[in-house]
């Protein structure tokens, strides 16, 4: 393939260009009645830069993008390396809290956004942030007819054609755009990414799947503000494949869109694989153009991958990475899909991987100790944080996930659970991972989260013990549980459930039902927010 040669040696910013136009009537992104070719989405990426440089956007200057899946979200992507603005793409689901805190934290000068979606009216929402944002200049909303002519402008007015263009040449240590973090541990933090190193995992790591007929038609089920949308997008497109928006999850339509598209690459959650699978008529439909499904960021249980490959015979993928490291590792084009569901598999070209005891000394393959890696793709450090970054980010280049896992006799990376949820009880270390991924086995339990609490007077006078738990000393098993809609579980079924099945210091002592457990905008859990609930709950106050 032509581009798999020019990769090596042309730099991105005339790679990209010459990707669009060497086959300019060939369609690259499909959503709802729209049918974009590459020439068309090149001119309004050229007009969206041309427009933003009128408004007086300039090298360095961030642009945040606040919009559900659509080609607009597409366009952006694309800005840095025509005008020099560093992109900041954020998840739609944000509440005022959240983009409050990011918006201020980066300074953006310009938020690009959609009029409304799931009910969420942005320009309103952002005119009640605006007094506390005085970086913030402009708002660009799609689908608006007007604006008030200075600060709220409509987008399709700013991508007005006619306006002259000067692009910026960047070197490789110039920044190009910011990730923020989903927040599990506390408030969104700000990975600030350059251009060298951004596009290193294309020079690395890309180049040797881009002949893979799997990117010939790509679908996308959520908004490409993380960082698995914005490679798969680039990719494709280097690929000379296309891309299939959705503004939203629906199984059915994603069923309708790989029959109809003959859609041969899926990117995608283990939650939306099942839900897939679980559509009623899902069997009526011609799944066979699907070569390749992936996932990350939520473990894929066994049995889902089991039924996905018996389902489509198709690759499954497993890819790990952080919005500091980006991507750390993956299963090979041609493992077993039994590798996928059990690993993240190996380190990616240009990544390296150690795994650490907690004086950070290494340990030996089949020890379990925290992930720590390099990557070419690795951060400059947290946006105006340098003491955060000393904490994650060594002198040595060595960024430490806080992830624990271990890597086996076949190399392939393991994760087990985040250092921080670790539970310690007597000498044992208890995973929560391991007990939550039990208890979801529970045709009841739709999604559960478990935490360590420390003993107190009232839990242990108010709890049946298991066996040798009081004794042990340490933290307790606290386990909240999301039931699945109409069902009803009870306290005493759920240890019933788990006697005899885990081992006995894993036994949750306290059970908790709650109506939705506490998740960022990107459906991970907050166990903080759970450690402060039980905080509450079992404090000596509340039990007094």
């Amino acid at each position: 393939m032509v581009v798999e040669k020019l990769i090596r040696w042309l730099k991105p910013q005339r790679l990209v260009p010459l990707a669009f136009r060497l086959r300019p009537a060939s369609e690259f992104i499909i959503f709802q009645g729209q049918r974009l070719t590459r020439r068309q989405v090149f001119t309004r990426v050229e007009q969206l830069a041309a427009g933003l440089q009128a408004l007086g956007v300039k090298k360095g200057d961030r642009v945040a993008t606040l919009l559900p899946a659509c080609p607009e979200a597409v366009y952006p992507i694309f800005l840095p390396s025509m005008l020099g603005a560093v992109i900041v793409p954020l998840n739609p689901f944000l509440g005022e809290h959240e983009l409050r805190h990011i918006l201020a934290d980066c300074g953006a000068r310009v938020v690009i956004t959609a009029r409304n979606w799931y009910g969420q009216d942005y320009p309103k929402m952002l005119a009640r942030l605006l007094p506390d944002l005085p970086d913030l200049c402009h708002i660009l909303v799609r689908e608006a007819s007007d604006g008030d002519g200075r600060v709220f402008l409509p987008l399709n007015q700013v991508m007005s054609p006619g306006k002259p263009l000067r692009r910026t040449t960047l070197s490789g240590s110039d920044p190009i755009i910011i990730y923020y973090t989903s927040g599990t541990t506390g408030r969104p933090k700000g990975a600030l990414h350059t251009h060298g190193r951004i596009w290193g995992i294309l020079a690395r790591s890309a180049r040797a799947r881009l002949g893979l007929s799997p990117l010939r038609c790509l679908l996308l089920p959520f908004s490409p503000y993380q960082f698995a949308g914005l490679f798969g997008i680039v990719v494709t497109l280097l690929a000379g494949g296309k891309v299939i928006l959705m503004d939203h999850f629906d199984p059915h339509q994603m069923l309708e869109y790989i029959q109809r598209e003959r859609v041969s690459q899926i990117g995608g959650s283990a939650t939306m694989y099942r839900l897939l699978l679980l559509t009623p008529g899902q069997e009526r439909y011609d799944l066979s153009s699907v070569r390749r499904l992936t996932f990350s960021a939520e473990p894929m249980p066994f049995d889902l991958a089991q039924a996905l490959y018996e389902r489509m015979r198709c690759n499954l993928e497993n890819f790990y990475g952080t919005s500091e490291s980006m991507l750390i590792s993956w299963t090979g084009v041609d493992d077993p899909w039994e590798r996928a569901a059990s690993t993240v598999g190996k380190p990616v070209p240009g990544a390296r991987v150690r795994i650490l005891d907690d004086e950070r000394r290494p340990l030996t393959a089949g020890e379990r100790g925290e992930v720590a890696v390099q990557t070419s793709q690795m951060m400059m450090g947290y946006y105006n944080d340098p003491e955060l970054t000393a904490q994650v980010l060594d002198a040595e280049g060595w960024f430490h996930t806080g992830d624990i896992g271990y890597v086996g006799e076949d190399g392939c990376l393991r994760l087990v659970d985040r250092k921080k949820d670790l539970i310690l009880r007597g000498g044992q270390n208890i995973y929560p991972l391991e007990i939550e991924q039990y208890l979801e086995r529970h045709p009841a339990i739709r999604r559960a989260a478990v935490i360590g609490v420390p003993w107190t007077h009232s839990l242990r006078s108010g709890l049946r013990l298991s066996a040798g738990a009081g004794e042990a000393g340490g933290e307790a098993v606290m386990a909240y549980l999301e039931l699945q809609p109409g069902a009803k579980l009870s306290v005493k079924e759920v240890l019933e459930f788990c006697r005899g099945q885990i081992a006995p210091f894993k036994i949750p002592e306290q059970v908790r039902f709650v109506e939705r457990l506490p998740t960022t905008a990107t459906n991970k859990v907050q166990k903080f927010r759970l450690r402060e609930m039980a905080a509450q709950e079992l404090s000596p106050d509340a039990t007094a």
